[in-house]
């Protein structure tokens, strides 16, 4: 009843609920707290259709206001951990910094000295003067102060960074999804991080979307023993592990900030069977394109090709930032 209570508000968020930042001196994921498909223009951005959702009554709406009202929470500061010696120079390329930003934000460092395995840097230092800003659509837009995703126990960032920055709404909403799915599914493979953002945004080869810090790729969780590596698998229904997929996706949901969420149509049906064993149909089809229904065209979980071993999720424009864009035109 808990899981189905938090799909119902975060599907009130999907209408458009979502409120304001929260206070400050909280903490998100261990973390210490001060407060991106390839898609076509027309095919951008999806409205949720309230008419599809009898089940959200007017408590659920006001309670959802004010849970996402109490909490959107800053990260302060971000760490992230040397893989292998590397000097200095080397490390913030493959980080996507600039020397002279990672030498800033870590005074002690040496450039002449080459970095041991394990060395831990701080990548970003929150600015209230100057927060994460989207500017523009997914397909033609850019990023500025950008924040990485951290690292964390329950997902897997690739070795090489230079993709892993976005906005305060999507890191902020992934490092709460990815910590809750690593506390309900201890022993669960680690959730596969793709690509996000450069740092400054705009375009990354081979994607025309992932340019303002709001798109993100991550890999479909898996059935049996996680292996170590950071490469997607293609999913089919022998391997793919809907009850994990749902959880995480109902996690992300919850955030109320997600826009639309790209999944293969095959695989959206193997987590339609899932999603029906604790919601109705109505809910089912206002987050369902698949299996088809009247209300498909409006659904939060949309097909695209190429989405077979990852899923896209896209989250909102922050608010109260006019130079966002939701759709691509």
């Amino acid at each position: 009843m808990q899981r189905l209570a938090r799909l119902s508000l975060a599907l009130g968020a999907l209408l458009g609920l979502a409120c304001d930042p929260g206070e400050p001196g909280q903490r998100l994921g261990g973390l210490h707290l001060i407060d991106h498909p390839d898609l076509p223009v027309q095919a951008m951005h999806f409205e949720p259709n309230a008419a599809a959702l009898p089940t959200l009554t007017a408590q659920h709406r006001t309670t959802t206001m004010a849970t996402t009202a109490e909490t959107t929470p800053v990260l302060a500061e971000v760490f992230w951990t040397a893989r292998e010696p590397k000097t200095p120079q080397q490390q913030a390329t493959e980080w996507g910094l600039k020397f002279s930003d990672l030498a800033a934000l870590n005074p002690e460092l040496d450039p002449a000295t080459t970095l041991a395995e394990g060395t831990r840097l701080k990548v970003y230092q929150h600015d209230p003067a100057n927060p994460p800003q989207s500017i523009g659509s997914p397909n033609r837009g850019k990023l500025r102060n950008a924040m990485p995703l951290p690292e964390g126990d329950a997902w897997r960032l690739r070795p090489v960074r230079r993709r892993a920055w976005g906005t305060h709404t999507t890191v902020t909403s992934l490092v709460e999804a990815f910590e809750s799915y690593g506390e309900h599914f201890p022993d669960g493979p680690k959730i596969r991080v793709g690509e996000l953002a450069k740092r400054t945004g705009g375009r990354i080869s081979p994607h025309a979307s992932h340019r303002s810090g709001r798109d993100v790729d991550i890999g479909y969780v898996f059935r049996g023993d996680d292996d170590g590596e950071d490469r997607w698998r293609f999913m089919h229904e022998s391997n793919f592990d809907a009850e994990k997929n749902w959880y995480l996706i109902q996690e992300i949901l919850a955030s109320g900030k997600v826009q639309t969420i790209y999944i293969s149509k095959k695989l959206q049906k193997l987590l339609h069977a899932e999603a029906a064993k604790s919601l109705p149909e109505a809910e089912l089809a206002a987050l369902f394109e698949y299996p088809r229904t009247e209300q498909s065209p409006h659904a939060t979980l949309q097909h695209w090709k190429g989405h077979h071993n990852h899923m896209h999720v896209r989250f909102q424009c922050e608010p109260g930032n006019p130079r966002c864009r939701a759709r691509g035109h």
